[in-house]
Parts: structure tokens; C-alpha cells; sequence
């Protein structure tokens, strides 16, 4: 695997993270801002976002992200073609995800 292919998975986990932070940060960036996709920083937002008096489902949202960073950590793990070749991440998969934050901050911006 060349170097641009690896720039390119690493820019790609890149645009993923970026797809699941954006829409958290529209809903809780003002008292609880997402600043990252690592476990920590999502277990960090859970908390914080839970003190909030906001009409979401934090811990169905702290899944999906961490089911998003583990998605999109296999996209630029180049060791892992080796070692888990019958994982590969579908974009369906991501795209689901999206989805299912998507509705889930939607209901709550409903009500």
C-alpha cells in the first residue's frame, strides 16, 4: 500500500468523523460541544450533554458515534486488511448511522 493510499484512507476517517461531529455540534455545540471521535471525548460529551435539560437521547447518540469512530478507525487502519480482510466497511453501514443520528436529533429539534 503506497503512501496516497493510505493519505487517502486517513482523509476519508477525516470526512466521516466530520459528518457524525457536525450535526452534534448544531444541537449541543453552544453547551456541549463534540470536539472529537475518540472514545474519551465522546464518553466526555456524554456526560456533559446528559446534565442538560435538552430533549435527546444522549446515550443512543454516544452509540452511534462510537459505532461511527470504530467505522470510520477501520477505514484508516491499514494493519487491519491483513488481519480482519472480511471486515470492510460498507458505506451503507455509515450511511445508516447517519441516518439513525440524523432522526434521533430531529425528534428531539421537534419537539
Amino acid at each position: 500500500m503506497d503512501a496516497s493510499t493510505r493519505r487517502t484512507r486517513f482523509e476519508e476517517r477525516v470526512r466521516v468523523e466530520r459528518e457524525f461531529l457536525v450535526p452534534v455540534n448544531q444541537r449541543f455545540g453552544t453547551h456541549a460541544p463534540l470536539a472529537g471521535m475518540t472514545a474519551s471525548a465522546i464518553e466526555s460529551w456524554r456526560v456533559r450533554a446528559s446534565e442538560l435539560n435538552i430533549d435527546v437521547d444522549v446515550e443512543r447518540v454516544a452509540t452511534l458515534l462510537s459505532e461511527a469512530a470504530a467505522r470510520a478507525e477501520l477505514l484508516a487502519d491499514n494493519s487491519r486488511d491483513v488481519f480482519e480482510a472480511e471486515r470492510h466497511i460498507s458505506p451503507d453501514g455509515l450511511s445508516d448511522l447517519r441516518i439513525l443520528l440524523s432522526d434521533v436529533l430531529q425528534v428531539a429539534g421537534a419537539t
